[in-house]
């Protein structure tokens, strides 16, 4: 056969993307020439099909799993296009091959390719950047972009998915500039807001505005209001926080610290859909509880050695010990700590008490021999022959047989409780009319029994286009609340050492108290129903040395603390019921104008009820059972005219708003108290027949106040070409707080401008990269009245009866007229001057962010000076007269790290630093000099928050040092320099003084010594307690149908002071009588550990010194040294949620429009100084009482159902 020469390529074809090429000859030698031409025209018929278009269809949903209405589906490079239909299907016709892009208003658009699969199905996320973005501001909405102040957003759904009964503690950490503090974890109870730091002298007149659908709410805070509280997370649309002068400044005088805009849901175009959403978790204790000493042993050979520190080295004489020159032996001291374990009370030769261990015996020793001493509640013993704690060790006898451990109270007080969350809303809109109606229910216990917060929710929300040119809408809202909390009679809050204070068994009283009565074996008892015995008496709990005492000390043979009991039934509740109704009309005329006459009217009726059982607890003596009632109704009736003008001039646009606010408030409120009831357990009124008693609790009386605030506004806005803005902003606020007609109005503006670099025809070649670059600035002056009661500048009378000459008809012998204060009319609002410079971008379409620096200059700011007692009769008036400076920087960053149809990835981080600093008040205040100080300064005393209803500190206490210039909020304590090696006492630093140089005459004047002299302890300057940056961070990651979110909140720097440490856990004197730190544990000094971190401590010093031997306490009067205060960073895992939602083929068979299922993690984690939370306080701590609430967390599964 003849071999065939070389092929020669003569013809070629494209088939699957593989090039073919064909031998012409060897084809015709083969026969094949058919096959070739069949195998060509099946490629051009391919290559054909692939040119031709076909027809794609889906469903576009938002990142909710809700069908978007509207979205825009176009082809890339043409002009076909559609949009989504009202279940967000869409059709179009589109080459295989070509982009398809989808696109809705708020969401990041999407751009997917077409390929083989005609089912092309989207989920847009929202893009809260987005530059089109409306945004709520004062009295109406603007898109994002034309923004010429500071206004953050924070995300609904952010919102909504925690597990919090205020929308309060939601806002820590979700924008920069915004800090909430609570105080406590009492659930229901509103905390604090601040935006950009303090605005006034107090924290008390520091409040954030509060806006709910354009209805203000100034007073939200304290007992009885709580308004945060009111609202169900999942009708809330969208937040917005107005930081500046030319987002507050309509809102006059009430706008100086900052506004809080709340926008509840409304009905969206499309079908009715039913939404239900289900939300079931457990609430337990925060992990950040103290690390205290709990067992018996520990204790016993503390004790120990405290009794052998005094009777060797203890002496009469202040200031020292005899630890040089000790008073006996070693084995004298050891075998004495041994033998009076139990009773030693001060005393080395008379033995007629009880000592702290309170005659609880754990363990059993054998061939001991118990000799008694005392009698009744002061029964004792000495122990001999054989020992608890062996003399020769200090520790506890290696042949002591333990009968039972301490009862854990924690165990008993704390428990993990099942918290329920149900929402159903039904909403949808017409052409004309959209609508909104939802009802929700939260049951929110806390992890004590006798906390908890209860709320019912419905709301309805409705908007109709009655004709072309008229709108009108009704928003109506109801929510009952019940919250329960601690019963402190009138304060409740803040309940520190009171024995009402759940916190305070478990972390203060007596912590060698067991809960259950025991045989003399460590056996529990029952009654006669089977059930365990409480110790609450002191003649019931039996020990070999007498009887062991119960856990609260005001206990008695007659009197007894039973805790669970008390936690059952001894309560205070407050139950609320609001009524909240807006309605409006808004009429469009002559094409530019827009008419809005918007009326609202909120009522609150509340009732606070405080019951104390007869059975157990303080009111189980002579009261035999109390009660009280407090009735209190808010009205505020707020109307509010707006008209607004908007045009365009070609590149120009032009927009003008006047209008006229009326807020009107009145409230009533009445009280009674009755004690001595006849059944136990019934805390109805009729129960109690000693009317008008009941110690503590405020006796019968009653109260109106009434408060009127008018005021007139405008603001205009200019837009050159998109580039440019210009804004200026005016109001007039008159105030009945003000008795004279020409003081009681103020003028309140603001002017701004803003400059879109990205828009430039110059900036056009870095388009690709630069998506958006804004600068803006803005400054104003805005009003603040808060620290103004209701008639401070009016002459005040009071009334009451002279007495009465029956008491049980409370007839009075007469009556008398008592004049108030000085007339204080010289009284006006308090300005807060503000100028404020920002940056706004966004690169690549990806990354996005916000740079602000502001400057606020609160000035007349009200302060307390000092006046003639004689002129007036009292020693201080509020007057105007002071300033203070805020300064700051502000960050918001965000990237969206994937951008892909089937996962999405983004990160956000905020953070704000800022400083308080004072400048002026009056020269009579400034009153002290010394030689650390280069300036005259002044002490201050605590910044307590009023809406506690209670104080953490001592109002003199010295809690600041401030002066001109200086941090406002300086702490000072004093400073603990160590153990004297000599002593074993604390060392203290003491300044050097000419009235003490006698004391230290080796020194110089002005200088700094140590001394173990506590009561020349100089409180020195230890900082500012404001953090140096706070903020949050968040991501959220989507991949198909499962979505991962997670929101951090963070502190860097300040300073917190503990009351728990400065006056409990670390007085190591007290042991047995507290629960103390395990810091102390091996850290105490002795002879065999003269480097110790803590003194040497004493029990029952002979001197007087408990308070001050041990380094965390100087003289009376409630002044700490720096062992109490710590470093306030901390780091909050606020929120983590996983959640899916299941396939939607499977929801269309079964006619649902969505399911997901989700997993939340709340306040799981928080990573601080163990024993502190930082979060409660935002003035150092001073405010915070010892044994305070702690937050709590949660762990919660869910369903969210749409029809």
């Amino acid at each position: 056969m003849k071999r065939l020469n070389s092929p020669k390529w003569v013809g070629f074809g494209v088939f699957s993307r593989r090039l073919y090429f064909i031998n012409l000859k060897q084809l015709i030698m083969k026969g094949t020439l058919r096959l070739f031409l069949t195998l060509c025209m099946a490629v051009l018929s391919m290559t054909l099909v692939q040119a031709q278009e076909r027809t794609y269809s889906g469903v576009v949903k938002g990142s909710d799993g809700e069908p978007i209405i509207g979205a825009s589906v176009e082809v890339v490079g043409t002009t076909t296009g559609t949009s989504t239909g009202l279940d967000g299907d869409f059709t179009i016709q589109a080459k295989q091959g070509s982009k398809l892009k989808f696109s809705f208003l708020g969401t990041k658009s999407v751009t997917v390719t077409a390929g083989s699969s005609t089912t092309i199905n989207v989920v847009l996320e929202e893009d809260v950047t987005g530059l089109d973005e409306v945004v709520v501001q004062a009295f109406g909405t603007t898109k994002k972009k034309d923004l010429t102040g500071s206004i953050s957003t924070i995300d609904s759904k952010l919102i909504s998915s925690q597990s919090n009964s205020t929308l309060t503690k939601a806002l820590e950490g979700a924008v920069p500039g915004i800090q909430v503090s609570s105080i406590e974890g009492q659930p229901g109870m509103d905390a604090g807001i601040r935006i950009r730091g303090i605005g006034s002298a107090s924290q008390s007149n520091s409040n954030a505005l509060v806006v709910i659908d354009g209805v203000p709410y100034e007073n939200t805070y304290g007992y009885g209001k709580n308004i945060l509280s009111s609202l169900n997370p999942k009708d809330i649309e969208s937040i917005s926080i107005l930081k500046d002068a030319a987002s507050t400044a309509l809102y006059g005088s009430r706008g100086a610290n900052g506004v809080v805009l709340v926008t509840t849901k409304k009905g969206k175009q499309g079908k009715a859909k039913i939404t239900f959403e289900g939300k079931w978790g457990i609430n337990m204790i925060a992990n950040n509880e103290p690390n205290l000493i709990r067992d018996a042993a520990t204790q016993y050979e503390m004790m120990w050695r405290g009794i052998y520190n005094n009777v060797r080295y203890g002496t009469s004489e202040q200031y020292t010990s005899n630890f040089s020159n000790p008073n006996m032996s070693h084995e004298e001291a050891a075998l004495f700590a041994s033998q009076h374990l139990f009773n030693f009370t001060g005393s080395t030769t008379t033995f007629n008490g009880v000592s702290n261990m309170l005659n609880w015996m754990y363990y059993r020793v054998p061939g001991a021999r118990y000799e008694s001493t005392g009698s009744g509640d002061n029964l004792s013993a000495t122990m001999l022959d054989a020992y608890l704690v062996d003399p020769a060790t200090g520790k506890l006898n290696t042949n002591a047989e333990k009968l039972y451990d301490i009862d854990d109270w924690r165990n008993l007080v704390y428990k993990r409780r099942f918290r329920q969350e149900y929402t159903v809303s039904v909403s949808g809109a017409t052409d004309k009319t959209d609508y909104y109606i939802s009802a929700g229910y939260l049951s929110d216990p806390s992890y004590i029994a006798n906390s908890n917060f209860e709320r019912y929710n419905i709301r309805s929300n409705i908007n109709t286009q009655v004709t072309k040119w008229l709108k009108a809408g009704l928003n109506m809202a109801y929510n009952r609340r019940s919250t329960r909390m601690q019963n402190g009679r009138w304060s409740s809050r803040n309940a520190g050492a009171m024995v009402q204070n759940a916190f305070a068994w478990t972390s203060y009283f007596r912590p060698m108290v067991s809960a259950w009565q025991r045989d003399l074996d460590g056996n529990l008892m029952y009654d006669e129903n089977g059930d365990k015995i409480m110790v609450a008496y002191t003649n019931q709990q039996e020990s070999p040395l007498g009887y062991a005492k119960p856990k609260s000390s005001s206990a008695s043979s007659t009197v007894g603390y039973n805790i669970l009991y008390q936690m059952d039934y001894s309560k205070t509740r407050f139950i609320q019921d609001q009524y909240t109704t807006t309605g409006y009309l808004e009429a469009k005329f002559l094409k530019d104008f827009t008419f809005n006459a918007r009326m609202s009217l909120d009522q609150s009726f509340n009732q606070r009820q405080v019951y104390l059982p007869k059975k157990y607890g303080e009111s189980a003596g002579s009261e035999r059972g109390v009660m009280g009632r407090y009735h209190s109704t808010y009205y505020t009736v707020n109307a509010q005219q707006t008209l607004n003008w908007a045009h365009d001039f070609g590149k120009h646009h032009v927009d003008v708003l006047v209008g006229h606010e009326y807020d009107w408030n009145f409230t009533n409120d009445i009280n009674y108290k009755s004690s001595y009831s006849l059944f136990d357990e019934w805390d109805a009124p009729a129960n109690f027949i000693w009317l008008n008693n009941g110690g503590t609790f405020s006796g019968i009386g009653y109260g109106d106040n009434r408060l009127a605030l008018e005021g007139y506004f405008a603001r205009a806005n200019y837009i050159f070409d998109n580039k440019y803005y210009v804004t200026g902003s005016v109001r007039t606020d008159g105030s009945s707080k003000f008795k004279d007609v020409d003081k009681r109005w103020g003028v309140f503006w603001s002017v701004g401008a803003a400059w879109r670099l990205s828009a430039e025809e110059w900036m056009q070649n870095a388009s690709s990269w630069l998506t958006d670059l804004k600068i803006r600035a803005d400054y104003g002056v805005t009003g603040n009245q808060s620290g103004i009661g209701y008639y401070a500048g009016y002459q005040t009378w009071s009334y009451g009866a002279l007495g009465y000459s029956t008491p049980g008809s409370w007839r009075p012998t007469g009556w008398k007229l008592t004049q108030g204060g000085a007339v204080n009319d010289a009284m006006s609002w308090e300005k807060r001057k503000t100028v404020d410079v920002g940056l706004d971008f966004r690169l690549w379409d990806r990354f996005y962010g916000t740079l602000d620096w502001y400057q606020t200059n609160t000035t007349d700011m009200l302060m307390a000076a000092p006046i003639s007692f004689a002129m007036t009769g009292q020693t201080t008036l509020t007057q105007n007269v002071g300033e203070i400076r805020t300064r700051g920087f502000e960050f918001d960053l965000g990237v969206d790290i994937i951008k892909t149809p089937n996962t999405t990835w983004s990160f956000a981080v905020n953070g704000a630093h800022y400083k308080v600093k004072t400048i002026s008040v009056p020269e009579s205040m400034i009153n002290m000099e010394d030689a650390l100080h280069d300036t005259k300064w002044w002490q201050a005393g605590p910044d307590n928050w009023n809406a506690t209803g209670g104080a953490g500190g001592a109002s003199n206490m010295f809690a600041y040092r401030r002066w001109i210039g200086g941090d406002y909020y300086n702490l000072v304590a004093a400073k603990y320099m160590g153990v004297d090696k000599t002593t074993g006492l604390p060392l203290f630093g003491a300044l050097v003084t000419e009235e003490n140089h006698s004391k230290f005459p080796e020194a110089n004047v002005g200088d700094v010594v140590a001394t173990t002299d506590h009561s020349e302890a100089y409180m020195f300057d230890l900082g500012d307690a404001t953090p140096d940056v706070m903020g949050g961070f968040s991501t959220s990651f989507r991949w198909k149908n499962l979505d991962f979110s997670a929101t951090f909140a963070f502190q860097i720097g300040g300073l917190f002071f503990s009351h728990m440490y400065g006056d409990y856990v670390y007085a190591a004197s007290y042991i047995g009588a507290r629960y103390l730190s395990q810091e102390l544990v091996g850290n105490t000094f002795d002879e065999t550990n003269t480097n110790a971190k803590f003194p040497m401590f004493m029990a029952s010093p002979n001197n007087g010194e408990v308070m001050y031997q041990n380094g965390n306490r100087v003289n009376a009067g409630n002044t700490y040294t720096d062992l109490a205060v710590f470093d306030a960073s901390y780091l909050n895992v606020k929120n983590i949620t996983i959640g899916y939602s299941l396939p939607q083929k499977w929801m269309d068979k079964a006619g649902i429009g969505g399911v997901r299922i989700y997993a939340s993690f709340d306040n799981m984690w928080l990573i601080a100084r163990q024993g502190i939370d930082p979060r409660n306080s935002l003035t150092g701590g001073y405010d915070v009482g010892p044994m305070p609430y702690p937050q709590m967390r949660s762990c919660s599964l869910g369903v969210n159902i749409t029809f």
